[in-house]
Formats: structure tokens, sequence, C-alpha cells
């Protein structure tokens, strides 16, 4: 698996920890009894390794700009065949 993959999953599970962390503190009684702690440091764990990923991601320059987005549609559709081209030629 590829550092990107890995690092795209690590920003999933941070997104998904951050809403489990807080189901299991408005509803304590779901957990198993003596689990909570350890599920508390354990999605905090992701929660932080997720910040810290998002971080070294935009230094990297791995997260694209809005600017460089934009570019990218409009090549898009600047390359795209048209339809009236298609008639044309038919």
């Amino acid at each position: 698996m590829s550092r990107e993959q890995l690092a795209a999953e690590a920003l999933q599970a941070g997104k998904h920890s951050l809403h489990n962390l807080r189901l299991i503190r408005k509803q304590p009684e779901r957990m198993l009894p003596g689990r909570m702690e350890n599920a508390e440091e354990y999605l905090d764990r992701m929660i932080r390794f997720a910040e810290v990923e998002m971080k070294n991601a935009r230094l990297a320059g791995r997260t694209l700009g809005l600017r460089t987005r934009l570019k990218s549609l409009v090549l898009l559709i600047l390359t795209a065949p048209s339809d009236k081209h298609k008639r044309d030629s038919v």
C-alpha cells in the first residue's frame, strides 16, 4: 500500500474517530465495562494522527489547492470533444 493510500485511510479514520469519541462520551453505557478509557485513548490517538497527517500532506504539497482543481476542470472542459463536432463528422 502506498504512502498516499495510508494517509487517506488515516484521515478517514480520524474523521470517524471524532464521531465515535463523541458518541461514546454521550452514551457511555454502550461501552463494555472497563473499556471506556482504552477506547477514548485509542480514538484520541487516531484523531491526533490524522491531524498530523493533514499537516504533513499540506507541507509536502499533496493536497490540491483550489487553483489547481480549477485549472484541471477548465482543461478537462476545453479538451473534451463537443457534441457538435461529433455530428459534423458523421
